[in-house]
């Protein structure tokens, strides 16, 4: 009589227990690793977009020190965009990591936020004019002071988690 009532006893031995938190595991871990792997791919675009408003960011408060004298500026921007650029616009490299995403790890080596400025030379009048005797108008020309009119090529460069623009 006592075989009979092992035999029909429903449950669940420790080895049985075991092998199926082993199964259990090995499945959570599996969607877990596909659930991080897509987080991650989702999140590149959101980086990209962080970076390039600030850029916008960026451009606009150079666009106050083109047309703008010195004591008309916003207090934050009276030294540069950053606080310790006197010349914002002067040709060269300029540092503007205070500018980067929040997103972005600033604290880390390979991410930064520059812009180099260069002063384009505007063409004379007596360079437009071509060998077969025909006249090339291809900017517009306006009646100033060229000591004063100067056209800058800005470029930005913006490196975060690997991304650059």
């Amino acid at each position: 009589m006592k075989t009979n009532l092992l035999k029909n006893k429903a449950g669940v031995t420790l080895l049985e227990g075991l092998i199926a938190l082993g199964l259990l595991a090995l499945i959570t871990a599996g969607t877990f690793g596909v659930l991080l792997s897509v987080s991650r791919q989702s999140s590149q675009p959101d980086i990209r977009e962080e970076m390039l408003w600030a850029i916008e960011r960026a451009n606009e408060g150079l666009q106050l020190f083109a047309g703008e004298n010195p004591g008309t500026l916003p207090t934050e921007y009276e030294q540069g965009l950053c606080g310790a650029d006197n010349d914002p616009l002067a040709d060269g490299s300029h540092n503007i990591n205070c500018m980067l995403p929040a997103i972005c790890d600033i604290d880390d080596n390979d991410t930064y936020f520059t812009y180099e400025v260069s002063t384009v030379s505007l063409p004379t009048l007596d360079n437009q004019f071509s060998a077969n005797g025909g006249y090339n108008l291809t900017f517009y020309a306006r009646d100033v002071d060229t000591a004063y009119f100067q056209v800058k090529n800005i470029t930005y460069h913006i490196k975060c988690h690997g991304f650059t623009l």
